[in-house]
């Protein structure tokens, strides 16, 4: 999978940077072919080629069902809301859904205050969980891939990311609902939207928050990914809304993304089987976490995070991150 990964992102070209106050963003331009088609999950569900439902009638947080109705891959992208039936929730991997098949999809919840049914089916939300949560929520899945207990995330830090984010934006939610923070924050985040166009070609991003690189995002598809650019760009301007940047505006310069290409190559990995096509590669390093999805010998998706904040760059997970590797070198 190391040469999948490696040979992908060297086929990338960086276009362009865009600015607007502290936040910088690279459009990505891809250079290879991809051979495999497939839809989006906003798209599925609006032409209803795809329902997603509570796994039963009494519901259970961290799975719900899926039925692809339709001759085509549908791709589902870690991180995406899933709004309605008993509470809203994220995906908690990428998922490339075989045609005409079921399954059991792994989540997490992003309403800790309902449980109530309000439709039989889940709606896309048009939201992505935020980057900060997104980081944490894809650390606590490699740990446990790691300790054979699947795709599970750590439900009670999901909740405690979207409580602290309702409260530095001071923000109020009957359900404590992460949609209800983007809706409330619909004017700030439009002023960012406009200020990131896409470009001809584009399939992914690299951001920078206050000079430093925040994460990457990479589609095999331009124009699947223009479907969940918009989304993309909300979710790592939340992160810039809430951190308190000092000076004048820091731009991220070429050199710091160029080389966060380099870093995601040379991070180790760990490949497990995906719950539907393909396999899941997983990346973790002392300064980056992600995740990718292969099949084939084609990269379909990859997001990958920057740890070299300080919270995160200390946290138990990065630890643990340089106990193994150290363990390895013995």
């Amino acid at each position: 999978m190391l040469n999948i990964i490696e040979t992908s992102i060297n086929e990338v070209n960086l276009g362009d940077p865009q600015h607007y106050r502290n936040m910088t963003v690279f459009p990505l331009l891809y250079s290879g072919h991809s051979n495999l088609e497939y839809s989006m999950l906003g798209r599925a569900l609006n032409q209803g080629n795809l329902r997603i439902t509570e796994i039963s009638e009494s519901g259970s947080v961290p799975e719900l069902k899926l039925f692809n109705m339709s001759e085509s891959y549908i791709l589902l992208l870690d991180g995406q809301e899933l709004e309605g039936a008993k509470q809203n929730r994220v995906l908690n991997t990428t998922l490339l859904i075989y045609p005409k098949s079921e399954l059991t999809v792994p989540v997490s919840c992003t309403e800790q205050g309902r449980w109530n049914r309000v439709s039989a089916a889940f709606q896309e939300s048009g939201k992505f969980l935020f980057r900060r949560a997104r980081v944490n929520k894809m650390s606590s899945v490699n740990q446990s891939l790691r300790q054979g207990q699947g795709y599970r995330s750590n439900q009670s830090e999901v909740w405690s990311d979207i409580s602290r984010l309702h409260l530095r934006r001071n923000t109020h939610s009957p359900t404590s609902a992460m949609k209800d923070i983007y809706d409330k924050e619909k004017g700030n985040l439009d002023d960012f939207l406009e200020a990131f166009p896409t470009i001809e070609g584009q399939c992914g991003i690299i951001v920078g928050l206050g000079g430093k690189v925040s994460g990457l995002e990479l589609l095999s598809s331009s124009d699947c990914y223009m479907e969940v650019h918009r989304q993309l760009i909300e979710s790592y301007t939340m992160d810039c809304l809430v951190e308190n940047f000092s000076g004048e505006s820091l731009n991220l310069s070429l050199g710091e993304a160029q080389r966060f290409l380099e870093q995601i190559c040379s991070a180790s990995q760990e490949t497990y089987p995906s719950k539907a096509a393909g396999n899941d590669v997983r990346l973790e390093s002392e300064h980056l976490v992600g995740s990718g999805l292969v099949e084939g010998k084609e990269l379909i998706h990859l997001s990958v995070f920057s740890c070299q904040s300080e919270s995160q760059r200390f946290s138990p997970r990065m630890a643990n991150y340089r106990h193994r590797r150290r363990d390895r070198q013995i």
